[in-house]
């Protein structure tokens, strides 16, 4: 089984050892993204970068622990580094805060593993940082679905040493959740602190299939008023205000679910101003599990899409209108699922969107 190592990168490496009179700038752009930062702040900040970055990428594997905590921990991990190469079958992902010191402390751990032959990728997950409460918790959400993507088919160990406590927590308990491996170094300590694997696993379908639903819908459409999601438990949304929206758990539980929910059926649509004809689910019975999963996951895109008024369509959905008439009464194609050319035809009647069939690519 491939192996993906996982940290959460911080900002040690600009605080290690830093010069007290630039303790000041640190805590006053913690939070700052890169365009938020003031025109007095910039020139010194962008200095103190360089002279971090310059300084980790001449060190040598037992100095660069000392510069950076989530090196520290990284490297302490059995069967990594081999003298000074990383091995090559390993996948690390680094997760990157979204502020203009975290992003660059992540991008100098992860030039200095690509220096050494290591397999790195950078994850940065927007407005991941801890100045906004509503955002922070998006973030999570995010955050989540992006790593219960990465790691299909990987066995994942996960290097807490870095990053930041608030999310730290947040992606500890997601991995007694998920089964995976945490890993722990404590600053001066000499032997790794192994939270292993658990011998269970949370029953996600059996938390998520009563309300599989109104989950549904809460993702498609981002928020509801609290008074619409009053039956769902607690753990699975976050309330602002008379607002709520799927939390953190509910999103990482909604898509360990969806793993087999969506493999079973092809489920209702996720918000009432879409609808799916009779040959639609004909042709959804006809599919084979795999494919079946990925089109109710793209038939929730779609519902994003329409719930937005149009304003979400990315380039895996790709709602397109069709020139001429070729196939009434459709008058859109959407991409089925990635890397097929099947796809999705449908059009718009009493202000909703018909989904008529699925078919070959016109």
């Amino acid at each position: 089984m491939a192996r993906l190592v996982v940290s959460t990168v911080g900002t040690s490496l600009l605080t290690n050892r830093a010069d007290p009179a630039q303790l000041p700038l640190l805590r006053r752009t913690a939070n700052a993204r890169d365009r938020d930062l003031a025109p007095a702040d910039r020139g010194p900040l962008e200095s103190l970068l360089a002279e971090r970055r310059r300084r980790l990428a001449q060190a040598h594997p037992v100095e660069a622990r000392k510069l950076s905590a989530e090196l520290n921990g990284l490297l302490a991990v059995p069967g990594v580094l081999e003298r000074d190469t990383f091995i090559p079958e390993i996948q690390h992902l680094l997760i990157a805060t979204d502020t203009a010191q975290g992003l660059a402390a992540a991008e100098m751990v992860r030039d200095w593993i690509a220096a050494r032959e290591g397999n790195v990728e950078l994850l940065r997950v927007p407005d991941l940082r801890t100045d906004e409460l509503a955002s922070f918790t998006t973030a999570l959400s995010d955050l989540a679905l992006q790593l219960l993507e990465w790691i299909r088919g990987q066995r994942v160990t996960l290097n807490l040493t870095g990053g930041f406590k608030s999310v730290n927590a947040f992606l500890q308990s997601l991995a007694m959740l998920q089964g995976w491996e945490s890993v722990f170094l404590f600053e001066n300590a000499r032997e790794l602190l192994r939270i292993p694997r658990l011998p269970v696993r949370w029953d996600a379908v059996a938390a998520i299939a009563p309300h599989l639903q109104a989950l549904r819908r809460l993702q498609a459409v981002g928020s509801l008023p609290i008074a619409e999601v009053a039956d769902l438990p607690e753990s699975l949304v976050f309330t602002l205000g008379k607002e709520a929206c799927l939390s953190a758990w509910g999103t990482a539980l909604l898509a360990q679910a969806s793993e087999r929910l969506y493999r079973e059926k092809l489920l209702p649509p996720a918000v009432p101003e879409l609808v799916f004809t009779d040959a639609l689910e004909r042709e959804a019975r006809r599919l084979a599990p795999d494919e079946l999963a990925k089109l109710n996951r793209q038939l929730e895109a779609l519902a994003r899409w329409v719930a937005t008024d149009g304003r979400e369509n990315p380039r895996s959905l790709d709602v397109k209108k069709l020139a001429g008439n070729p196939t009434p009464p459709s008058t859109h194609q959407i991409d089925a699922w990635t890397g097929t050319d099947r796809r999705l035809f449908g059009h718009f009647e009493d202000g909703k969107f018909v989904v008529d069939r699925l078919g070959d690519h016109l």
